[in-house]
């Protein structure tokens, strides 16, 4: 049976590289240009699989250690490892995705009618203060009058 494959958020997979998320980023669009697309979270940011992190860490050595660009370095890569195929995010996914997005909306509902209910409260007390104010009296200087 095969593993489920790890995925790194791009803040991970830059700590993991040692490199800004940035470059990271820049190396991304590098990446899906040279090897291939990159799975995708729900809101469309990729995901960093470990065997796309060990290819970008393997060009990172030899980019640096020949002085020769990345995307050479991925190019000689990706054609050595022929027939590299990422891995992608689980069908069910989506359903999952979907299930928590239903419990957070949810939640905001009720969160949403605690808030209405504490705005009246507020309003009403606010209405209860101001009818305990004392009347405002002249000022001390108008004593005369």
């Amino acid at each position: 049976m095969a593993e489920e494959p790890v995925y790194y958020t791009p803040a991970r997979a830059a700590e993991v590289l040692g490199v800004g998320r940035s470059t990271l980023r820049r190396w991304g669009h590098l990446f899906e240009r040279v090897v291939g697309p990159l799975p995708r979270d729900e809101r469309g940011g990729r995901l960093w699989t470990a065997e796309a992190l060990a290819l970008l860490a393997e060009a990172k050595r030899r980019a640096s250690g020949e002085r020769i660009s990345m995307e050479e370095v991925l190019r000689v890569l990706k054609e050595s490892a022929r027939g590299l195929e990422l891995p992608k995010p689980p069908e069910d996914l989506g359903r999952e995705i979907l299930g928590a997005l239903e419990r957070l909306v949810e939640r905001l509902e009720a969160v949403e009618a605690e808030l209405r209910a504490l705005k009246e409260e507020n309003a009403e007390l606010k209405r209860t203060l101001k009818a305990l104010e004392a009347p405002k009296s002249r000022p001390w200087w108008k004593f005369w009058d």
